[in-house]
């Protein structure tokens, strides 16, 4: 009987101490996967311009069906965009010269002497609200005239949005005397509710990830200004730009990467909380560029120019270029078009390199060129970048056509990428020839183009075709 009271006492003892006291137990921690990006998964949106005269559009197309599934009007020149929801995209329109049909309050006689031309001046946000991989429907968000907007971006909420007003004058009534800003706006009642003053000609917007800093490319004074987003104080900038065109924030929201007029980018250190933000480095150069992606998954950035591509590793204090150097791009050779593209009946002339899409899958990298040969064919190219190695895969041709260097040739986006969410397609959309190309990825080659829509003017009569002015991937 003792033994077996004995056993019991010790048994006893024995679950008391385990269950407390500082015992040391192995815990699994879960590492659950990476998941893709649901707000970017199905679709690449086209944003097309019409002419002065009539409505732009966003065409939609299907990732998984290559066509182009949803088509609305949005307002008249339509210039960048943006998502700013799971299901929600923000596009800007400047609408701030050219003739248009009397319909609207916005319509003014400038100069008020001969000739008395009617230009359209009002500037707007179209919402478009997406029911799956179409538009269900969309909503304007009026601007205040004169202001020209011209660039649009998201935060510190799902229901604010801030979009440049380059030409902005705070008295409607005087025109010339601008004060250019930054609009605040609220998406969910679809109105202005605040303007900030900011540099000359603003350009291009950033909102740190961590949604708590704005950052604005003031393209005219040679500047950038910032602000904290929470009460829209002002944060200092020290630093000399050069007419910057692009601002990034780093994904940790620690470093903001500003793409000068000359080439150089300009490291800025954002982690005081306090401020001021401070140039740490302006030791890259990338000449020619006038755009530049950023790669979370690889933490780099992509930057087109000239003839190359830039690669810059941002996992460090300052940006180091990858490869040694920038990466020539090679032209496509023109005996390797089809016989049918214009292109392969004259020579290469000197390559643009313009524009660049990551897959999200972090394979590889696309870089869209482009250069118009003797007879004025716009002749384009897609080259892919094997990011393992960073090193050029191949280089495919993708059909030529007449240039359009009326418009084309001074639009912001000449050629502009995207990739699909699934890493299965990559698009590349051209002004000059009115359409979005796709390349399969999994063959890397061009397989067909889905034509923007065909403008239609009041009263019935076609307008010329659109041109794909911005190109993104959306929900």
């Amino acid at each position: 009987m003792k033994r077996f009271l004995w056993l019991g006492f010790v048994l006893c003892l024995y679950l008391i101490c385990s269950g407390c006291g500082d015992t040391f137990r192995p815990i699994i921690i879960p590492n659950p996967p990476t998941f893709p990006n649901p707000k970017a998964a199905h679709t690449v949106v086209a944003i097309n311009d019409n002419g002065t005269v009539v409505p732009g559009t966003a065409m939609v197309v299907d990732v998984s069906g290559d066509t182009d599934v949803s088509v609305v009007n949005v307002a008249v020149a339509p210039v960048h965009a943006v998502q700013q929801t799971a299901n929600e995209v923000l596009v800007v329109n400047q609408a701030v010269t050219g003739l248009n049909v009397p319909t609207t309050s916005c319509l003014v006689t400038f100069p008020p002497t001969p000739p008395n031309q009617v230009f359209n001046v009002c500037s707007s946000i179209t919402k478009l609200n997406f029911s799956g991989t179409v538009i269900g429907g969309t909503s304007t968000i009026s601007l205040p005239i004169y202001s020209g907007a011209n660039f649009v971006a998201v935060a510190p909420t799902d229901t604010t949005a801030y979009v440049t007003l380059p030409t902005y004058p705070p008295d409607p009534t005087q025109p010339l005397n601008i004060v250019p800003s930054v609009g605040v706006v609220n998406t969910q009642s679809n109105n202005l509710v605040a303007t900030i003053p900011v540099g000359n000609n603003p350009v291009a917007l950033a909102v740190t990830p961590d949604k708590s800093k704005l950052y604005v490319a003031n393209k005219g004074s040679n500047s950038i200004s910032g602000f904290n987003t929470v009460d829209r104080s002002s944060r200092t900038v020290t630093g000399s730009f050069n007419a910057p065109l692009w601002v990034i924030a780093r994904s940790d929201s620690q470093r903001l990467y500003v793409l000068n007029g000359n080439g150089v980018v300009s490291t800025i250190d954002t982690t005081s909380t306090a401020g001021p933000d401070n140039v740490i480095d302006a030791s890259v150069s990338a000449p020619n560029a006038a755009y530049m992606l950023y790669d979370g998954n690889k933490n780099r950035l992509y930057i087109p120019g000239g003839t190359q591509l830039t690669i810059l590793d941002v996992s460090q204090s300052t940006p180091q270029i990858l490869t040694g150097g920038p990466i020539a791009i090679p032209t496509v050779a023109p005996s390797s078009r089809v016989a049918s593209d214009p292109c392969s009946l004259t020579s290469t002339q000197k390559l643009t390199v313009a524009a660049v899409a990551a897959l999200p899958d972090g394979s590889r990298a696309y870089v869209g060129a482009y250069y118009e040969d003797t007879v004025g064919n716009f002749c384009q190219q897609v080259t892919v970048i094997d990011v393992a190695s960073n090193t050029i895969k191949s280089s495919t041709a993708v059909p030529g056509f007449p240039a359009f260097d009326a418009f084309c040739s001074t639009t912001r986006f000449r050629v502009t990428m995207a990739a699909g969410g699934d890493s299965s397609r990559v698009y590349l959309a051209s002004c000059d020839g009115g359409m979005v190309n796709i390349i399969d990825t999994t063959s890397d080659t061009y397989i067909l183009n889905l034509p923007a829509p065909i403008g239609v003017r009041p009263g019935g009569q076609q307008n010329l075709p659109q041109n794909p002015v911005f190109l993104f991937a959306g929900p």
